[in-house]
């Protein structure tokens, strides 16, 4: 019997204009996109018990193209849940804004036991309002909503939720973030069958039909939804917006990342991205996925001032040539610098022409995102404690997973007690943070990373939800050091626009100053070495190319590069009259000397050049000599 007529309910046509249920003053309004339809029934449910209230078979006439338009009087969405039959067959509504039934992460939910509901509160933002960084101020801290706190040392009371990433917001500030990147936090399927999700021929038979956990996010979702087993409470969307409205009060911006399907309809994809902008107020999105409809989202008034990062960024497509922009809104994620930094870490010749130019690249119509560590591939301290993968874990007979990691193990396969081969790899993350830290573009740092945190080879923890894909929060001397230093970078790379990709470095003296504004040298000033076998160069700013309070010159600064196992002299070129250089930081000293105070700053004895210690970086700054306390460093070494 349809259970429909036991409520007074009237069905007429909507207005098409807006997709999923919208609320009216007296009813609702219904519209889906679906194709191939016979039969068209909304079965209605109440909210706590699941039990059906109704089942509504809605007219084929209301029609235009494949969308199909209700407006709905006498039913109450508020109070109930629903569920979409096209052809008998269930279809959970993509623009629904609240579902029922995947509350409990890891629990396997068949299509008929998830609910769509209507939701919308009405929320106090508290004068909320985006925070607006340009790109050169972003310090980007990619995370998992659930790894990032889930393990009993991240000291949270909410663990693996957004109320989890609510209370670690301390941490963050401490160590300079200005933006997280949420790996996805929508809506999805976290459990699926291996041969829907991932079925490679080289799959041992027995895991090709097993469940496997899709424990990063990526694929198909219900977008338009908080996930709610990311949420400590029963209002996800509450609690992810306490959360993002508690991170803007502190200063961090908020960038979503999505996944959508090749073939998604990219007014889908659009209408997301302006819901969570306007009713989430993140500040930008990273979208995975072909066919983007990138241009109408940059050229979209409404998302003018919202970050949109992408692997590529066709500018060409949205913007005129010389059209000036008041924020590049454009991100392009740049895994090209990641290939480079890591080969020139491991020691490989033939990097410096590429490094150099990576590290300077800062375009005028688009951001570039710099990192050398991200989610799909080995954590910071794994690339410099592994060579190998070490997938067994995810039931692929390890052979899932990137082969090619350009990285080295400083000796030694994974752990290891030995001095010798820790306090090597301390000083190649130390190395890997100021390559990352000290280039033009923003810099990206994975959770964790700064914390030595590591997946124990595994180069694709995908499907990992334990200790290898956690962020462990276990404190020691090794990992203190290494969160000291990045700080301290973070910190130097604030206060020093001409280092943080605040003006385009042309390598041009165009303020005729008698310097350019970056400059080039090897073991001769001003001539740098770019041969195949070169490993070390050193890179000249002149700070009066960039302004401190938009009224001091910033200071000039050498960054010397010496990823060969060799110690080298770098030439130092001649500074303005009255300045010298200075040591501020060498990645060669342990803690303590390993970076120093204002102040503080060692005067080198010998202006002329500076030894740089093996699979070293030194930070050297030009400041007045006089009144400086430091003390001089002692370096008899002289220009080859």
């Amino acid at each position: 019997m349809d259970k429909a007529s036991k409520i007074n309910y009237r069905i007429e046509e909507g207005n098409y204009k807006e997709r999923g249920i919208v609320a009216f003053h007296r009813g609702y309004q219904l519209t889906v996109a679906v194709k191939n339809v016979k039969s068209l029934v909304l079965v209605l449910y109440h909210k706590k018990s699941f039990e059906r209230v109704a089942q509504l078979e809605l007219p084929l006439q209301y029609r235009k193209g494949n969308l199909y338009s209700y407006y709905l009087e006498g039913i109450d969405f508020t109070s109930t849940v629903y569920q979409i039959k096209v052809n008998g067959k269930i279809y959970i509504d993509t623009y629904a804004k609240s579902l029922a039934g995947r509350e409990i992460w890891g629990e396997k939910r068949r299509e008929e036991q998830v609910y769509c509901g209507f939701h919308k509160d009405v929320y106090d933002w508290q004068g909320d309002c985006k925070l607006k960084y340009q790109s050169w101020e972003l310090i980007i801290y990619k995370l998992h909503v659930r790894g990032f706190t889930k393990h009993k040392t991240s000291k949270v009371k909410n663990k693996g939720t957004f109320l989890g990433i609510m209370e670690k917001i301390p941490y963050l500030k401490e160590l300079g973030i200005t933006a997280i990147e949420v790996m996805p936090a929508y809506e999805f399927e976290e459990v699926m069958e291996r041969e829907n999700y991932y079925k490679p021929s080289y799959a041992v038979e027995e895991t090709r039909n097993m469940d496997v956990l899709n424990y990063w996010g990526y694929g198909k979702g219900n977008y338009f939804i908080p996930k709610a087993s990311y949420a400590a409470t029963d209002n996800p969307q509450k609690e992810w917006k306490d959360t993002i409205k508690e991170l803007h009060k502190q200063g961090i911006e908020v960038i979503m990342e999505f996944s959508f399907g090749r073939h998604e309809d990219q007014n889908l994809i659009v209408d997301c991205v302006k819901y969570w902008v306007e009713e989430y107020h993140i500040d930008g999105v990273h979208l995975y996925g072909a066919n983007l409809p990138v241009s109408q989202l940059a050229q979209h008034p409404m998302l003018s001032e919202i970050k949109i990062f992408q692997n590529y960024q066709d500018t060409d497509a949205v913007y005129a040539e010389d059209e000036i922009l008041e924020m590049k809104n454009l991100m392009e994620y740049n895994d090209g610098f990641e290939g480079c930094a890591r080969r020139l870490l491991k020691g490989d010749g033939g990097q410096i022409s590429d490094f150099v130019y990576r590290n300077r690249k800062n375009e005028e119509q688009q951001g570039v995102i710099n990192f050398i560590a991200n989610h799909d591939g080995f954590t910071l301290y794994d690339s410099v404690s592994y060579e190998k993968k070490h997938n067994e874990d995810n039931g692929e007979a390890g052979k899932d997973g990137n082969n090619y990691n350009y990285t080295w193990n400083c000796g030694i396969e994974g752990a290891t007690r030995k001095k010798m081969i820790l306090d090597l790899r301390k000083k190649q993350m130390k190395n890997a943070f100021a390559m990352v830290l000290l280039s033009q573009g923003s810099p990206l740092i994975l959770s964790g990373d700064e914390w030595c945190n590591t997946q124990k080879g595994n180069n694709n923890p995908y499907c990992q939800d334990n200790e290898i894909s956690w962020v462990i929060w276990q404190e020691n001397a090794f990992q203190k050091e290494i969160f000291s230093f990045v700080k301290h970078l973070i910190a130097f790379r604030k206060k020093h626009p001409i280092l943080s990709g605040a003006v385009k470095l042309r390598v041009m003296d165009y303020l005729a100053c008698g310097y350019p504004d970056v400059s080039y040298h090897g073991e001769k000033a001003w001539t740098p070495y770019f041969d195949d076998d070169s490993r070390y160069v050193g890179i000249m700013y002149c700070g009066n190319y960039a302004c401190i309070d938009k009224k001091v010159c910033d200071n000039f600064f050498y960054i010397a590069y010496n990823l060969h196992w060799e110690k080298h002299v770098l030439a130092l070129p001649n500074l303005p009259k009255d300045q010298k250089w200075f040591v501020v930081a060498d990645t060669s000293k342990d803690a303590g000397n390993d970076w120093l105070e204002e102040g503080q700053e060692q005067r080198l004895e010998v202006q002329k050049g500076v030894e740089v210690s093996p699979r070293s970086i030194m930070i050297l700054q030009g400041k007045s000599a006089k009144g400086m306390a430091g003390k001089k460093v002692k370096d008899k070494s002289k220009q080859r």
